[in-house]
């Protein structure tokens, strides 16, 4: 996305509704005109994504940091008293916002549930400014163009929460964290000109399609293919010494499945030890039979969920597994960056890597030192290295949506290459790491911010 920069002067006020008797609708202090060469009789004005031109008056009674909106807009434009906004004035236009939307959960039942650590998250990371609002998908009304939420009014004499329950309409930067049925997604992505990221929430084998067309990513992926049949896990196991079966879209390691192949035997796990180890006895076709026989196995190749098998790669470190997690998020500045790399060890004999069976979390430079055995400036380089693949992957996740977070799983092998596993948009769990919480909670909403136009680097009178 192209940031066209403009001229443009930038201070912060407050909105009053008042009554307006004649055909005016908005009015200016008197300073304006001086402070902001601004003598004009209409100008546009835009909050979120709306727009209006409304006819402007000055008042000299009107202090300095206040515009006065005619009350008679308020049946179509909800802007709270209690914030304060950002101003921006380009020739014709002012704008005043910044004006987000954070979509954090399906219902209202379920909205209500998560406002306590919303709230959390807000206090915590994110630095404050113009209106946040949050909602669920329920409340949505794709009919009036209406959205039923909470925004966030941060007073800290406030008792009580700091969500304000409120009818608003639509704004100028979505941040997208729950799956959307396909008729919202598409008006909402419609109706913002794309200023909704997270827009499309891909599987595992839409990231392998599009990663695996690029020949400099390709090298960094698992072989991977859709799950068919039985002859197909005895080919991969030709390949590869083990293989994954897992399911096209899932999370936190549920439903995964890893066969691998010690000279005869076949070794069948599911998350956490061995489930049975079938030998090959006889001949070929017959260790096939067994295979297809095999419960686990029959229960993917017949489920209505589609399966994918995949090259496995070396993730061991001892008798546990390793593998990295990387924080790629995109900042105010449209430009993707890294927000820190941590090294996650499983439990013993376990095939996953997430919190469930996470037995250490450690910092991904020093695992890199640790358990590869590299010097401060080797890991350094492979660090940059790994960095420059994963923004590769992000720009191309960008060709087919616009995308502002990713949590990139990857493990890197004993000839120190590096696999890329899975690219994670729903970060259920907290960061490990506590000195990377911070950027990675508040860098989307400074995403957001941007799309509405209102970068965090933006100069403010």
């Amino acid at each position: 996305m192209i940031i066209k920069k403009q001229k443009q002067e930038v201070s912060m006020i407050n909105v009053k509704w008042i009554t307006m008797n004649d055909h005016t609708d908005i009015c200016f202090p008197e300073s304006f005109k001086k402070t902001y060469s601004m003598t004009r009789k209409r100008v546009k004005f835009k909050f979120g994504t709306w727009i209006r031109t409304l006819n402007v008056t000055y008042k000299k009674d009107l202090p300095v940091d206040v515009i006065a909106l005619s009350d008679r807009l308020q049946d179509d434009l909800f802007i709270p008293e209690d914030l304060l906004f950002e101003m921006k004035l380009t020739k014709n236009t002012m704008q005043i916002g910044p004006m987000i939307l954070w979509i954090a959960a399906a219902t209202h039942e379920r909205l209500d549930q998560r406002l306590v650590n919303l709230e959390k998250r807000i206090n915590n990371f994110v630095k404050v400014r113009g209106m946040i609002c949050v909602c669920a998908e329920e409340g949505i009304n794709i009919e009036n163009k209406k959205i039923e939420g909470y925004y966030y009014r941060p007073d800290d004499e406030l008792e009580g929460s700091k969500w304000v329950k409120a009818v608003f309409h639509y704004p100028g930067g979505i941040f997208k964290r729950v799956p959307l049925s396909k008729k919202v997604n598409d008006h909402l992505n419609e109706t913002t000109k794309g200023k909704m990221f997270n827009s499309y929430f891909f599987n595992k084998w839409e990231m392998w399609k599009w990663l695996s067309k690029d020949k400099n990513l390709v090298k960094h992926l698992p072989y991977t293919e859709k799950l068919m049949n039985v002859d197909q896990i005895s080919r991969m196991l030709e390949a590869y010494p083990s293989v994954y079966i897992k399911p096209s879209k899932g999370s936190e390691g549920k439903r995964i499945m890893k066969l691998e192949k010690q000279n005869h035997p076949f070794n069948i796990l599911k998350r956490t030890k061995p489930v049975i180890s079938i030998k090959d006895d006889t001949n070929n076709e017959e260790n096939l039979q067994h295979i297809e026989n095999h419960p686990l196995v029959q229960k993917s190749l017949n489920s209505s969920r589609q399966y994918l098998i995949q090259q496995g790669v070396p993730t061991k470190y001892k008798s546990s597994q390793v593998d990295f997690r990387i924080y790629m998020l995109k900042n105010s500045n449209f430009k993707w960056e890294s927000m820190g790399i941590t090294a996650r060890v499983s439990e013993k004999n376990s095939i996953i890597t997430n919190l469930r069976r996470l037995a250490y979390w450690q910092n991904g430079r020093e695992a890199l030192k640790s358990i590869y055995g590299l010097k401060e400036e080797e890991a350094v380089i492979l660090e940059r290295k790994v960095v420059k693949i994963c923004k590769r992957a992000c720009r191309i996740a960008d060709e087919k949506g616009n995308y502002g977070d990713f949590a990139i799983d990857f493990v890197i092998d004993k000839d120190l290459h590096m696999w890329i596993l899975e690219m994670n948009l729903r970060q259920v769990y907290p960061v490990e790491d506590p000195a990377f919480e911070p950027k990675v909670k508040s860098t989307p909403f400074s995403y957001a911010m941007s799309l509405d136009g209102f970068p965090e680097n933006l100069s403010v009178n």
